[in-house]
């Protein structure tokens, strides 16, 4: 519970007892009046009582619950602070939607793509490239074979970079045409992947920006209700007679 919200629990607390106590005050103050009337069974004057007693209690917002709140789905910091003006908390909304429409598209298309790629090289290069390592994906890329593969790093003197000959490495492909298709597909594969951190780093940020804001918004609204003032009004008679106070609370 925050300093702010213990204020203002505390304050209508005593606000609560001070109406108890001078409502109390106010009827025994009728009753006392109503003592003097000399005939009251023959008086055509009426008591009446009005009661104007509608106490404002603010409604303290977290700052850190309204940041919170834009961490997980921005904008809703901004509503949960100030529903009836969060334009802003909108356009954060908006853009994590359409973020999080691009990165469900990045991952789908990346992922439709490299099923592709394997399909196209278990096809025309008899290989699963499902089951084997990354540099024999890159590879697959390069040459035409494990042979022409091996013989082209031993030539370059890149014997660190050497494929174990083992059938499950072995692929070799029909043409080079078929091994263009692969590469084009294994391009537009990386492509996808490389753009989806970027995307989660703008969802990031707007995160960021989002809740950085809700919390402004919230300790502004709760300044702004501190400041408010709290009136009351007490019992009012007719004929002169009775009690009627006014009571403000600035805080």
């Amino acid at each position: 519970m925050s300093r702010n919200y213990r204020s203002v629990l505390r304050k209508a607390v005593i606000l609560t007892g001070l109406l108890v106590f001078m409502h109390s005050a106010a009827e025994a103050q009728l009753r006392e009046s109503q003592l003097f009337v000399s005939n009251p069974f023959e008086s055509d004057e009426v008591v009446e009582e009005s009661f104007t007693n509608e106490p404002f209690t603010p409604e303290m917002r977290s700052p850190g619950g309204a940041l919170l709140r834009s961490a997980v789905l921005p904008g809703w910091g901004q509503y949960y602070a100030d529903k009836s003006s969060w334009r802003r908390g909108q356009f954060h909304l908006a853009a994590d939607l359409m973020l999080a429409s691009t990165l469900i598209y990045l991952y789908t298309n990346a992922s439709m793509l490299e099923n592709n790629m394997f399909a196209h090289a278990n096809a025309y290069a008899g290989i699963d490239l499902r089951t084997v390592p990354r540099n024999v994906e890159i590879a697959v890329s390069g040459s035409n074979s494990l042979d022409d593969y091996n013989e082209s790093q031993l030539r370059t003197r890149n014997w660190d970079r050497l494929i174990e000959d083992r059938p499950e490495y072995r692929w070799n492909w029909e043409s080079d045409t078929r091994r263009g298709e692969y590469v084009r597909l294994r391009d537009r594969r990386d492509r996808a992947e490389q753009q989806i951190p970027a995307v989660i780093s703008i969802m990031v940020v707007n995160r960021v920006i989002s809740g950085v804001h809700a919390f402004i918004v919230a300790q502004n609204q709760n300044e702004m209700l501190q400041s408010t003032q709290i009136g009351l009004h007490l019992p009012e008679m007719t004929g002169g007679r009775g009690v009627a106070a006014t009571v403000y609370f600035r805080f």
